[in-house]
């Protein structure tokens, strides 16, 4: 299990309070999901994480979890959205996403141009690294 107070601390990252473990559970029945643990537990340390210097959360808190994955994406033209749980995204709108049905993967949804759909990384540690790092697909 990953001590996300402890990766997020070390880069400096702006972290909000955590989430309690019942806001998660209440964001996931609202969501008709269930949080990959790493996900889960990155909540519990902080309940979204802002990047001062861009003005934004990379990590959604909870309640625009909830509230984007119901209705900005809720279009019934985006199949492979409907797929995909949002949970942040990378400053110019496109989310960073896990799967609903609970499989391996970080992804990042683009629907300009058709629906496009990127692999980044097996989880969200690894994921996290990468945003540090900038090693990250396409970029």
């Amino acid at each position: 299990m990953v001590d996300w107070a402890q990766v997020l601390h070390a880069h400096g990252s702006q972290l909000q309070p955590g989430a309690t473990d019942d806001e998660v559970t209440r964001a996931e029945t609202a969501l008709e999901t269930v949080l990959c643990d790493d996900l889960r537990g990155l909540y519990l340390a902080t309940d979204g994480v802002y990047d001062s210097q861009g003005e934004w959360f990379v990590i959604w808190p909870l309640s625009q979890v909830v509230s984007r994955n119901r209705n900005d994406w809720a279009i019934e033209v985006y199949q492979t959205r409907q797929e995909l749980l949002g949970f942040g995204d990378d400053s110019t709108g496109a989310p960073f996403c896990v799967r609903r049905d609970g499989r391996s993967g970080i992804y990042i949804w683009t629907p300009v141009g058709g629906e496009e759909v990127t692999w980044l990384a097996d989880d969200v540690n690894s994921f996290w690294r990468g945003w540090l790092a900038g090693k990250l697909p396409p970029y």
